[in-house]
């Protein structure tokens, strides 16, 4: 009985198995062709680095997004009466067609060079370069003032930037000498921490 109930188990098995298969596709000459190897994804060439990259940011008027990006840098640190250059990267953004730009400083500095700058067929997104010299007459905190007009589509957009320029030790940096203070005796006059009290 053994044998029969082997047999009977391996019929069975060969039954069910039958049962799940789908029937095989017979080879053809469109389904005979192999499908094309799958392309290995090439890695991406990197991005060319942003010339602009280590420039500062120019502080601009009013909302976000303007049609036009300001970076600019020093050659070397500002010094009273020493002449430094001042380089200028405009970097328009998408539908931006053309951009003017004008330069101008505040009592204090005297700008050198071409204070206007014009160009008339830009790229998105790429820098374009305009350098002044600027001089300090005394120590202080200046600003220097980029007014510029885009073409976009026929109408124009005009934006305003500050670029702030420190010539020697700033006025923070300098701390007045406090006079010593005396009592009614004569005697100085130590200054002291305030302390407060609960009752």
């Amino acid at each position: 009985m053994t044998n029969v109930r082997r047999l009977m188990c391996i019929g069975l098995m060969a039954v069910l198995s039958a049962c799940s298969k789908d029937p095989e596709p017979t080879a053809t000459a469109d389904t005979a062709a192999a499908p094309p190897p799958a392309q290995v994804a090439q890695p991406a060439t990197p991005p060319a680095p942003d010339p602009t990259d280590k420039m500062a940011r120019a502080v601009g008027n009013g909302k976000p997004g303007a049609a036009v990006d300001i970076k600019y840098e020093f050659t070397s640190r500002p010094e009273v009466g020493k002449a430094v250059e001042l380089s200028i990267a405009l970097v328009p953004s998408a539908g931006v067609d053309s951009m003017n730009a004008t330069i101008s400083g505040m009592d204090g500095i005297t700008l050198a060079g071409s204070l206007a700058a014009s160009f008339a067929t830009v790229k998105a997104g790429e820098p374009y370069r305009h350098t002044v010299s600027v001089l300090a007459n005394r120590n202080g905190v200046f600003y220097i003032t980029v007014s510029v007009d885009t073409q976009i589509g026929g109408a124009t957009l005009g934006r305003t930037f500050a670029i702030p320029f420190v010539a020697g030790a700033s006025v923070a940096q300098e701390k007045p000498a406090v006079p010593a203070v005396k009592d009614a005796t004569g005697q100085a006059v130590q200054p002291m921490k305030a302390q407060e009290t609960t009752r």
